[in-house]
């Protein structure tokens, strides 16, 4: 009998002790069934050496490897490799096919480009129907482009061994050098990156080489599973030694290191997925089980990467870093950008005061602009440079180690969702982090969005919260948050620099009332255009007055669109708007000025307020019932919210009455001084002790918690989510002239604009049905 020609290709099926007799059977005779005649395949199972199948057995292309029971895929896999006489291999998970010309088109392509790796794309089927379509990186590829262009860095390593037709020496050496001949191969993706990482040339051909039957990832979750996910973990732990070295010793390091980072975090991200499908009882053993085997950083970067879901499980599975439990000498104070505005007037007031107690203060941003300026003598400014969120976690925990940081005080909580996992982070590196929310707690609610439930899930990753009033923290006790303070603002740069004892300032007899209203120009929380509301009526009363809005563009409003409501409202000649001024030029404004006016609908600390009665203004504004500011504040009078001509008639009575006017001067004086009088050293070295005093804290009453409801209810009823930067302004001159509100042209803008508050109050209880209520909101805007 003639000896049979050496083979081409090598086809391997690995069959372990769960795998199927018709899987196995189906996947060689798909092999066997090549149209190039010079294959071999080689069947692995463990502990079985019979036959596959009665018609297909007696092939002499058929090479029966038996191997120890208990085996597992990845060492079956190894020793049908170890086994194989081709040149190259393709390795079959039991179930899946190849077509007939498989082995042809990819042995000629690895031929006459001379290819360690070619890859293909992938067809994944059902007994009934083709599916998604996997695509191969079309190269050519030469050295670490390889590994560059298939494992990209902060995305999901694939890593299956079954995705390519490889040199079969170059598999052997990526087992070889794994270094576990003597030990378990748990997980064989380790050894597909070692074998990237050896390649010198990758070719590709385009059509679908490989049919798969779903699913290979294990979906449902029990702790077998578990096992193996932590075996694949384990298995990339393994060869980090061997990668490393590798990486020392190459011209480009960065690819290997990149593909290993991404290979590692996506196997842990896998485990996370797994745990969440565990029941509850489990669920607390496994985290631990995890924890054991992998870094906490690794863990975190794994989870804002690969499973953001896992989020909220890893902060349940630790415990919260209570303030005083360490001493703090060290504090990284953050926000997004620093501005003149009051976030970061708040954060800079904040620095000073620590960098005078003896405080290493350290000032992270989380985007470029900046103004270095305003950075106080003694701090050190830092910006993330990092381009994803595992990059920027992870530069986050160095920073807070490079600057031995023992605090962080994050005051983004407001304005980001990305911020626990950078208070995970910081407890990783040994810093604790508090949470400092700048406006009202019903925000959330007036935007129209889900933060309420992100803020009520990820707050206990703080040591603490601290809010702006007694009101706020009855709303976060009342809904479980026990860990919560309220504290003053402390007083803005400005208020710190022109105030002082003043005398109260003359009532405007005999003259026109000069009103004033300073910040920044935005429509939506700050309702600027009512401004020009409060004129018309004013107008309409017969009152001589002058208004100046004094402040920059912002995203949903300008100058000029003002300008244009003031005029279609027939109050051109009473309303100036001057842009933004600054110094002495506003402070000329402010004390030329008789009354500030405010118009807010939702605020948490206006700081425009405290510097207008620092002036002697009196202050009269729409109700903001939770501001701790205007409780027993003389110097302010309040009407209710969104309604221009009750404003305006207080106004209108407030110019007629002198003796009111100076009374109230005196009073804004009083309250200013007030607002400056906290010993707000001592606040922040009680907050950072842990040791605030417990009227900081109060608990909440039956009263408090009408309040809170009937606050939310309002907001709720008047959701409005915040406008996109991007096309607001260009927008903002016709929203003007037709007036503070458009009205819709469409029929589905009207009936989008009828459904949008119900449906925001909707999707915030049951946030899962937020993709199809966006899907309805985009068919009936298309009408």
């Amino acid at each position: 009998m003639p000896t049979p020609p050496t083979p081409l290709v090598s086809f391997i099926v690995a069959a372990d002790a769960d795998a199927d007799a018709d899987s196995v059977a189906r996947s060689v005779r798909s092999c066997l069934a090549q149209s190039l005649a010079r294959i071999e395949v080689v069947c692995v199972r463990a502990d079985r050496t019979g036959p596959v199948a009665p018609d297909i057995s007696a092939d002499p292309r058929l090479v029966a490897v038996a191997q120890p029971a208990g085996s597992t895929q990845a060492q079956l896999r190894r020793a049908g490799v170890e086994a194989a006489n081709a040149p190259f291999v393709l390795l079959l998970h039991p179930g899946d096919t190849v077509p007939r010309s498989t082995a042809m088109r990819l042995h000629d392509r690895a031929v006459e480009s001379t290819a360690q790796l070619v890859g293909f794309a992938v067809q994944v089927t059902t007994d009934r129907r083709a599916g998604e379509k996997l695509i191969a990186e079309p190269g050519p590829l030469r050295g670490s482009e390889i590994l560059r262009s298939l494992v990209p860095r902060d995305t999901t390593a694939e890593l299956d061994i079954s995705r390519h037709l490889f040199q079969t020496d170059l598999l052997r050496r990526a087992y070889s050098a794994s270094g576990v001949d003597s030990g378990p191969l748990f997980d064989d993706r380790a050894i597909v990156l070692l074998a990237y990482a050896s390649a010198t040339s990758y070719a590709a051909v385009s059509t679908v080489e490989y049919l798969r039957r779903p699913p290979h990832r294990e979906v449902s979750a029990d702790q077998g599973r578990l096992e193996r996910a932590l075996h694949r973990i384990a298995a990339f732990r393994a060869v980090e030694p061997i990668i490393r070295e590798q990486a020392r010793h190459s011209a480009d390091p960065e690819p290997l290191l990149d593909g290993y980072t991404a290979g590692h975090l996506t196997a842990i991200g896998e485990a996370l997925e797994l745990l969440a499908a565990l029941p509850p009882e489990m669920r607390a053993q496994g985290h631990d089980e995890l924890r054991a085997c992998v870094d906490d950083l690794d863990l975190i970067s794994a989870a804002v990467t690969f499973a953001p879901d896992a989020i909220p499980a890893l902060i349940a599975h630790r415990e919260r870093l209570e303030l005083g439990s360490a001493p703090v000498r060290s504090v990284l104070l953050t926000t997004n950008v620093l501005t003149t505005g009051g976030v970061s007037g708040v954060l800079l007031t904040q620095a000073r005061f620590l960098i005078g107690s003896g405080y290493r203060v350290t000032i992270v941003t989380h985007r470029p602009g900046s103004a270095e300026s305003l950075v106080p003598e003694g701090a050190t400014l830092v910006q993330l440079t990092g381009t994803s969120r595992r990059q920027r976690v992870t530069q986050w925990a160095h920073l807070c180690r490079r600057f031995d940081v023992d605090l962080v005080i994050d005051h983004r909580i407001l304005y980001s969702r990305d911020w626990p996992s950078f208070a995970l982070a910081a407890r990783a590196a040994g810093a604790a982090t508090v949470g400092w929310i700048h406006n009202f707690a019903g925000r959330p609610t007036y935007n129209g969005n889900d933060l309420q439930t992100l803020l009520q899930t990820h707050l206990p990753a703080l040591a603490h919260l601290v809010v702006l009033s007694p009101l706020d923290v009855a709303f976060w006790k009342l809904r479980g948050i026990r860990h919560v303070s309220y504290l003053p603002n402390p007083p803005s740069p400005f208020l710190l620099t022109t105030g002082g004892a003043r005398d109260p300032k003359p009532a405007p007899l005999g003259r026109r009332l000069e009103l004033v209203w300073w910040g920044r120009l935005e429509e939506h929380t700050k309702k600027v255009t009512q401004l020009v509301e409060v004129a018309a009526a004013l107008e309409r009363l017969g009152v001589d007055f002058r208004l100046r809005i004094v402040g920059p563009d912002w995203a949903d409003m300008s100058a000029d669109s003002l300008l244009a409501l003031a005029s279609t409202r027939g109050v051109a000649d009473r309303v100036e708007a001057t842009g933004p001024r600054h110094g002495s030029d506003l402070l000329d404004v402010i004390d030329s000025s008789d009354v500030f006016v405010n118009t807010s609908i939702i605020e948490g600390y206006p700081l425009t307020l405290p510097e207008a009665q620092s002036r002697g203004l009196p202050i009269a504004m729409y109700d903001l019932p939770w501001l701790s500011l205007i409780r027993d504040n003389s110097g302010v009078i309040t009407t209710p919210q969104q309604k221009p001509e009750a404003l305006a008639e207080a106004l209108a009575d407030l110019a007629a009455d002198p003796e009111r006017y100076e009374t109230m001067s005196r009073a804004s004086i009083a309250a200013a001084a007030d607002a400056t009088s906290f010993d707000f050293a001592q606040l922040y070295e009680q907050l950072l002790r842990g040791e605030l005093p417990p009227e900081h804290s109060p608990e909440p009453t039956l009263e408090d918690g009408r309040r809170v409801l009937d606050l939310l209810v309002f907001f709720a009823e008047r959701s409005t989510p915040p406008p996109r930067p991007a096309s607001a302004r260009s927008a903002a001159p016709r929203a003007a002239a037709l007036g503070p509100r458009s009205q819709p042209r469409t029929f589905g803008e009207r009936i989008e604009r009828k459904l949008t508050p119900i449906g925001h109050r909707v999707i915030d209880a049951a946030p899962w049905l937020r993709p199809a209520a966006n899907r309805v909101k985009r068919a009936l805007l298309r009408r």
